[in-house]
């Protein structure tokens, strides 16, 4: 009787992370079908706003790497 009882234990231990896996799938599915997804027109104005930013963002980078880049060039003929 105790090697019966060894055994499904034993069942029990090796099949654990695939019941945890499962569970934790389970759980995955059940959050995406609560998430409020954006429209089409979100998404595009999201992404139109991402995209004048990167500029935005590139441009003053590169005015003051600019800038620096001439502030060295002048010390470094001094």
């Amino acid at each position: 009787m105790a090697r019966s009882a060894g055994k499904v234990g034993l069942l029990q231990k090796l099949a654990q992370p695939f019941v945890n896996t499962w569970e934790f799938l389970q759980d995955v599915h059940h959050e995406l079908e609560r998430v409020v997804w954006p429209s089409h027109e979100d998404t595009w104005s999201f992404t139109v706003i991402v995209l004048i930013t990167i500029i935005i963002v590139g441009a003053w980078v590169g005015v003051l790497d600019w800038i620096f880049a001439h502030i060295m060039g002048t010390l470094m003929n001094f």
